[in-house]
């Protein structure tokens, strides 16, 4: 009768580890498969919560480009560069002279006596020389114009009466490349800035870096290169604020943000939520 007894307490105790084994293997499962799930929500949830801020983040309003910005309010900036010096003739300059008189032929002084593109005066030759009518060669090179308007005005005193001179520039030039609309443009005065040549070019605005402005200038026979920027106020004192003839101003661009509407946010947002919800049905978690 012992026996018996002991044969059934044995048993109910194995069936008892048994049912005790599987409820555990039962659990570690469990547990196993929602931590798995939970990692590939995970894996699935935080690439997009990323592409989500990395998408705003480079698709943020452009802002507007601010000049001068570290110059102080109401202040005054004293002993700046000026426009001290008188721009010499050159080889290779297109010289527009007109002669005015009371004299009947003066037309024959005003006859152009070169044509270089759609520019026709007188160009300087490679031995810095002009050919005037009457006067024959004259040395031009490293005059000023006005030096060379009263040379011609004493010159032609025997030929003509009352003679008044002008002299111009008719091939100087800058050229504008880069974050603004490129293009060559006259040198009209001697005191054209690099602000007057930006705003004949259509102004920086956004398209460019305002901290980052290139002028490449001649200097005998050589290249300069000077960066500027546009939000200090020292570009007022550089001798590169006031262009010199065939100077190169060369805009980098600036990397911009594209700026989205309410309208794109919100199709933005429903799409990729969306994507989530059909991601996390099709592997039911």
């Amino acid at each position: 009768m012992q026996n018996s007894k002991k044969t059934v307490f044995h048993l109910e105790n194995n069936i008892l580890s048994l049912q005790v084994a599987r409820a555990k293997d039962f659990a570690r499962k469990h547990i196993k498969e929602r931590a798995g799930n939970f990692r590939l929500k995970n894996a699935l949830l935080y690439p997009f919560l990323f592409f989500v801020m990395a998408f705003f983040a480079s698709c943020g309003p452009a802002k507007n480009t601010v000049y001068f910005e570290n110059l102080k309010k109401d202040t005054s900036l004293r002993n700046v560069v000026t426009q001290d010096f008188d721009l010499k003739i050159q080889k290779a300059d297109m010289l527009g002279i007109s002669v005015a008189s009371l004299s009947p032929d003066v037309a024959l002084y005003n006859a152009p006596q070169n044509t270089v593109g759609t520019a026709a005066g007188y160009e300087v030759d490679k031995e810095g020389n002009i050919n005037f009518v009457k006067l024959g060669v004259l040395q031009v090179a490293g005059m000023t114009r006005k030096q060379l308007k009263d040379t011609l005005q004493t010159l032609l005193v025997p030929f003509l009466k009352d003679v008044v001179v002008s002299v111009a520039f008719l091939n100087r030039h800058i050229t504008m490349i880069g974050a603004v609309n490129p293009q060559v443009l006259p040198m009209l005065t001697d005191n054209m800035t690099l602000i007057d040549a930006l705003a004949a070019s259509g102004d920086i605005g956004d398209k460019g870096n305002v901290n980052n402005i290139l002028v490449i200038r001649d200097n005998d026979g050589s290249k300069d290169f000077k960066r500027l920027s546009l939000k200090d106020p020292s570009i007022f004192y550089s001798p590169y604020y006031y262009m010199h003839p065939n100077d190169i101003v060369y805009v980098e661009p600036a990397k911009l943000k594209t700026k989205l509407t309410t309208l794109q946010v919100v199709q933005f947002l429903t799409t990729g939520i969306s994507l989530l919800f059909l991601i996390l049905n099709t592997f039911k978690l």
